[in-house]
């Protein structure tokens, strides 16, 4: 887990970041506020807040007002309880029975959708004398996690034997929310609100249902219910481009430093497996990040980084902590110059969304995949605010 560190440790670890700007994040948030209306809005941080730092983005977030945070895990609850923040968290993931004493110590909320699952908690809120809340996750078409549709019924009829619980809200997710075309949607939709009924038919009382995901904020109004659970949106992304635009503003930038300039002649390789051959002279730029800091191998010879506000590809195959540009149209260039692999430099912007289509993949994984020995470095005002590192206190003294 990343630790604080000072601006001067700082100074010298590598020269590799990712600045998080939080004034960024409190604009998406409030972008999406106007969006809803008066809905709640719960935050999903789970993941580490999608690569950003769950700690400083739950506490970003919190201080804004938001309504709710989720997570998928139990430890990443307990990170954030520990944290202090004390915003309702409902944990969304597949919690085992044995989780249960510290859902209840944590005071946070579960998402039950196991018979064993609900009779653990029960037992917990028991021994308490207590009645304590949770979600019921349904399945209405992704095929995951929760109770099937049709077995709603069964599964409520448990929920009554357990007079220690209070439903408090019913979920579910969204499969093809970023196709606004897609049929299943409005099954979804429509299982949904049949799955309602039956709740209420059976004299139970939800307050907070919710089935809206960042894409169904952009095109889905009849889902957005009593509360959204946007994810990607705050980070500065839709799910898709043919989701209706929103004005976000992405909240991390990825930078990292050209570390070595060398000059190759024709018939000169690159790398690993000399999969780059230079055909004519050509100058090479050694960056000090790599596949371990989040800079997809897939993107091998196809992807970019940004120099000098110019897009210059990644040549040769990237390696752990390495890759390499061919800057021969940037002459410059030089050692010591900071480069962009997501964000703007000098009025270019090379986003997350365009990284992922380079690499094959969705724009959460090249966010999630920016790797934790990389220092995340919060920005508020224009102003450094927090420093957070895997190695803080950990660079040997000489």
């Amino acid at each position: 887990m990343a630790s604080r560190v000072s601006l001067g440790s700082l100074a010298e670890l590598r020269p590799t970041r990712a600045e998080i700007s939080l004034d960024a994040l409190q604009a998406n948030y409030s972008v999406i506020r106007n969006q809803v209306g008066p809905r709640a809005v719960m935050g999903v941080v789970k993941a580490n807040a999608y690569g950003h730092g769950a700690v400083p983005v739950a506490r970003c977030l919190q201080s804004a007002g938001i309504d709710h945070l989720a997570v998928a895990l139990m430890e990443e609850a307990v990170e954030l309880r520990s944290s202090g923040i004390n915003t309702p968290i409902l944990v969304m993931g597949a919690l085992e029975p044995v989780q249960m004493e510290a859902v209840v110590r944590c005071g946070v909320t579960p998402a039950l959708f196991r018979e064993d699952q609900l009779e653990a908690f029960e037992r917990c809120a028991a021994l308490g004398s207590r009645r304590l809340p949770f979600h019921l996750k349904v399945d209405t078409g992704m095929g995951r996690l929760g109770v099937r549709w049709e077995r709603v019924t069964d599964f409520l009829g448990a929920v009554g034997r357990c007079p220690h619980l209070e439903l408090q809200g019913v979920f579910s997710h969204l499969a093809c929310a970023d196709d606004p075309e897609h049929p299943l949607t409005l099954t979804q939709l429509e299982r949904f609100q049949q799955i309602l009924e039956i709740a209420r038919s059976l004299g139970h009382a939800p307050r907070m249902c919710h089935l809206a995901n960042s894409a169904a904020v952009l095109d889905r109004p009849p889902s957005w219910l009593s509360l959204v659970r946007p994810g990607l949106l705050l980070y500065g992304y839709r799910p898709s481009e043919r989701n209706q635009p929103l004005a976000l503003h992405p909240v991390m930038r990825v930078v990292s430093r050209v570390v070595y300039l060398k000059e190759l002649r024709p018939g000169d390789s690159v790398g690993y497996g000399a999969t780059f051959t230079v055909d004519r002279p050509a100058r090479i730029a050694t960056v000090s990040a790599g596949y371990d800091d989040g800079v997809l191998r897939s993107l091998s010879n196809r992807g970019h980084f940004l120099v000098r506000g110019h897009r210059v590809p990644i040549v040769g195959r990237v390696s752990m902590d390495l890759t390499t540009l061919d800057v021969t149209e940037v002459p410059e260039a030089r050692v010591g110059d900071d480069v962009v692999f997501i964000g703007a430099q000098e009025g270019v912007f090379q986003g997350a969304d365009q990284v992922a289509v380079e690499a094959g993949t969705v724009t959460w994984e090249i966010l999630c995949g920016i790797g934790w020995r990389v220092p995340r470095v919060y920005l508020h005002g224009g102003r450094v605010v927090d420093v957070r590192s895997r190695f803080a206190g950990e660079t040997p003294a000489l």
